[in-house]
């Protein structure tokens, strides 16, 4: 019973946070923007969500839930529709799993503003690469908040990462990412 509330809970908050954004529907100045993240050493081993914030003035700023695809021993977390601006990963979302999910979702933060982390600036329409990290949990003691560390790791190369997303962008963004991969 427990779970099946958890998973309707979970569910209606993603239900409500898809509502919650905006509609993109011009594409024209739209970008592609992803980074590989590896959890093996986080608490939690699968990459349920997460989000990427846009620091760009007006229309264009905000946060963007972000698509998530295991790929090789990690997890790719894109997005196709980000507007020109500046712009970082802002949390990515874990669950431990084992056959079945657990209950916990694990936020990992990266913060508002500051360190250039899974950071870039979006200039133009194009496919941009925020890099690949480990997420590694650090111990604290057992009422303390839990602490994280990000480290740049090796990941999948571009060219297995953009073959990836070829298939997951829609129709608008598959000619950057095919043009982004030609180019390699």
């Amino acid at each position: 019973m427990r779970l099946l509330r958890s998973t309707l809970l979970l569910f209606g908050l993603t239900l409500l946070a898809a509502c919650a954004t905006p509609q993109i529907t011009d594409f024209s100045d739209r970008s592609v923007v992803y980074v590989w993240v590896d959890v093996e050493q986080a608490r939690g081993n699968k990459v349920v969500g997460g989000s990427f914030r846009n620091f760009a003035p007006g229309d264009g700023g905000g946060v963007y839930p972000v698509g998530v695809e295991k790929l090789g021993d990690g997890f790719l977390v894109y997005h196709e529709g980000i507007a020109p601006g500046p712009t970082k990963l802002g949390t990515v979302d874990a669950m431990f799993c084992i056959g079945l999910c657990g209950n916990t979702i694990n936020v990992y933060d990266f913060g508002n503003q500051g360190g250039d982390i899974a950071a870039t600036t979006v200039r133009s329409r194009g496919v941009y690469d925020l890099g690949s990290y480990a997420i590694v949990s650090q111990r604290t003691g057992l009422f303390s908040p839990r602490v994280f560390d990000v480290q740049r790791t090796s990941g999948p190369s571009k060219r297995q990462i953009l073959q990836t997303l070829l298939p997951l962008v829609g129709e608008d963004q598959r000619p950057v990412v095919q043009a982004a991969l030609d180019r390699l």
